[in-house]
């Protein structure tokens, strides 16, 4: 997803006004689970690891996707056609990730095939 081409200042401030929403949101939530797994102040966030850093953010991420399907199952009004196509967090990270193993193979298991058939070709 871009950004768009703003058509005025007024869409731009709206448009800013949006994100900054969205990221107090979301860095809220952050601190929140930083500061539940790591209570002791000096876990601030200059001291974790790059890695810590991605399970949060992924810990985060997972709950918000669940909360999100939550609410909208209980307030119906929110729902969109998208919706109702529910896939895991986790497991469609995984399936993608599997599918691609897959496909490599495939693709792998061609190339040996067609140089077998070259080699046949060629005697």
């Amino acid at each position: 997803m871009s950004i768009p081409n703003f058509k005025n200042q007024n869409d731009y401030q709206e448009f800013l006004n949006i994100f900054d929403d969205q990221w107090q949101c979301k860095l809220a939530l952050l601190n929140r689970v930083k500061d539940d797994l790591f209570p002791d102040p000096e876990y601030s966030w200059d001291y974790l690891q790059p890695k810590t850093l991605e399970v949060i953010n992924d810990m985060v991420q997972y709950i918000l996707y669940d909360v999100n399907r939550q609410f909208k199952e209980t307030h119906q009004d929110y729902k969109t056609e998208e919706d109702d196509i529910f896939i895991p967090y986790r497991s469609f990270k995984e399936n993608v990730t599997e599918e691609l193993k897959e496909a490599l193979e495939s693709q792998n298991d061609v190339l040996l095939c067609s140089e077998d058939a070259q080699k046949y070709y060629d005697e």
